[in-house]
């Protein structure tokens, strides 16, 4: 599972790096404001990059938390920001998804159709995982990959009773590395045509959910997790 990764601190410097990266320009548009186009967010956009100069580039993404990932809609990638984690019923107490199974996706009906119709990207600079090392101590290992400052990661999203955009990312099996550290990992999608997941077919992006084979680097964090 995960539940914890690293993302670009403002949306702004995100698009940067996305630009950089597969030489794609996409549009930010805020949470609320879906039908606000960025010429009307000149000035938001400004505060965010002086606001930056001052900050850190990356941060941890956090359960619970308005993270940014790209969404599609009218034939159109835009950068905005929903709630990492589905609960179908806040009142009742329901659990809190935050990781769809690959093969959850591929065969129950809700998660079959969400993964279908209501696909998003997560933009990750990299990873957590809390490995097992006995006597009940897991420790927080960072994972990110070797010359690639960014990945993509795919997820699904809902929209709640509140009208709030709700998502969760989707993982697989873990590769021949990750197997030493934990039993999942999140799906991690080529960088050519990485896209293409917006539209492709069902059964072309299903067969995308398997463990990547790349290059990882880890390292121990000093705070432990359980």
């Amino acid at each position: 599972m995960c539940r914890q990764f690293i993302t670009a601190g403002k949306l702004s410097n995100l698009r940067k790096l996305i630009e950089k990266t597969y030489n794609e320009d996409i549009k930010i548009k805020l949470l609320g404001e879906i039908e606000k186009e960025e010429e009307n967010l000149e000035e938001e956009i400004e505060k965010e990059l002086e606001e930056t100069k001052k900050q850190k580039k990356d941060y941890d993404a956090v359960l619970t938390h308005n993270i940014p990932v790209i969404s599609y809609s009218n034939g159109e990638k835009f950068l905005t920001k929903m709630k990492w984690g589905i609960r179908f019923d806040p009142e009742k107490k329901s659990p809190l998804i935050f990781n769809s199974r690959d093969d959850t996706v591929q065969t129950k009906p809700f998660w079959k159709k969400t993964f279908d119709k209501n696909r998003i990207l997560i933009p990750m600079l990299g990873f957590y995982e809390w490995q097992d090392k006995g006597r009940k101590k897991k420790v927080k290992t960072k994972i990110t990959l070797p010359g690639r400052n960014l990945f993509m990661v795919p997820g699904l999203f809902w929209k709640s009773k509140q009208d709030v955009n709700e998502f969760t990312l989707i993982t697989t099996s873990p590769s021949s590395f990750m197997k030493k550290i934990h039993n999942r990992m999140p799906v991690i999608l080529d960088d050519e045509n990485v896209f293409d997941y917006f539209t492709d077919s069902f059964e072309e992006n299903a067969a995308k959910l398997k463990p990547a084979e790349v290059k990882v680097k880890t390292e121990e964090e000093d705070q432990e997790g359980s």
